[in-house]
């Protein structure tokens, strides 16, 4: 009768692992709510008389629900930057946005890869780990992603962080700076932020390459760089410029058609606006680069 009381126990030992796996799914659900319900006071209900400590709440409970079974969850953290940098507490933001991408890193690496704009870390090179097996895990990774828009937002939130850190080398960001050994370690977290950002942008990229912001944001990564790299930078702006000039051309020949007119000429202006915004962009790039030469 031994057999039958070992197979009841790899029964009940499948069931245990199942009831954590239940648990622990329902915790990322509870966490995304919660980082919703925070996300809406800082957004649609950000005038409510509460809405700050509203939200404050909401993410100290998805934070107390954010364990090691569900550490590959980057919400609340991303969440709980965008908070801070909503509150003029950038510097804050920082290392919540670092960690967030640690949860990540593996995944948005793989797919950034794909584009060309993966990290070649030592820290990659020293991994013992078998190419396939390695390839398996980064799949693995990359399959379990958060969704293109919220790290198109890590994206963005990187590069707030970025500028941030920029402003208080400069001496005026809101948050303190004492002393060298602080500023040599912000410049460090600058540039991890931006690697992050364009690791990020990669990603997305990876998946699908006709999202002009992706590209334009790209340029602005690679531009945020210290020191600038206006080469790439101008690289990912001229197409985002050749992708909007394909939709000016569509909408004006939608436009011919006299459907939604009024809507059309809204999208109109609003790609005018962003082809003046990249030209000026790229005649800085050209200052830049003229400047380089000179000194060089």
């Amino acid at each position: 009768g031994n057999k039958k009381e070992d197979d009841d126990m790899e029964e009940e030992g499948g069931e245990k692992v199942s009831a954590a796996e239940a648990l622990t799914e329902a915790k990322r659900q509870l966490i995304g709510v919660h980082c919703s319900i925070a996300e809406l006071y800082m957004t649609d209900l950000c005038y409510e008389p509460d809405a700050e400590s509203q939200c404050e709440l909401s993410l100290k409970t998805a934070l107390s629900l954010d364990d090691v079974h569900t550490s590959s969850q980057p919400d609340a953290l991303q969440t709980i930057a965008n908070l801070r940098l909503s509150q003029n507490r950038g510097v804050e933001a920082v290392d919540y946005m670092l960690n967030a991408y640690q949860r990540m890193k593996l995944g948005v690496e793989a797919l950034s890869n794909l584009v060309g704009l993966g990290r070649d870390d030592d820290d990659k090179k020293a991994m013992v780990m078998e190419d396939q097996a390695k390839e398996l895990v980064d799949v693995e990774a990359a399959s379990s992603l958060p969704g293109f828009e919220f790290r198109c937002q890590s994206a963005k939130l990187f590069l707030e962080c970025a500028s941030v850190l920029e402003d208080s080398k400069n001496g005026d960001g809101n948050d303190e700076n004492n002393g060298n050994e602080n500023s040599s370690e912000n410049a460090k977290k600058q540039e991890a932020c931006i690697e992050a950002s364009i690791q990020l942008l990669g990603s997305l990229l990876s998946e699908n390459d006709e999202v002009v912001e992706v590209w334009y944001l790209l340029g602005v990564a690679f531009m945020a760089a210290t020191p600038p790299n206006s080469d790439e930078a101008r690289f990912y702006w001229e197409k985002a410029l050749e992708m909007l000039h394909k939709v000016k051309e569509e909408l004006e020949q939608a436009m011919t058609g006299g459907d939604g007119e009024e809507e059309s000429q809204e999208q109109l202006s609003e790609v005018e606006c962003q082809i003046e915004e990249i030209n000026e962009k790229l005649v800085e790039v050209g200052e830049i680069d003229r400047c380089n030469m000179e000194q060089g």
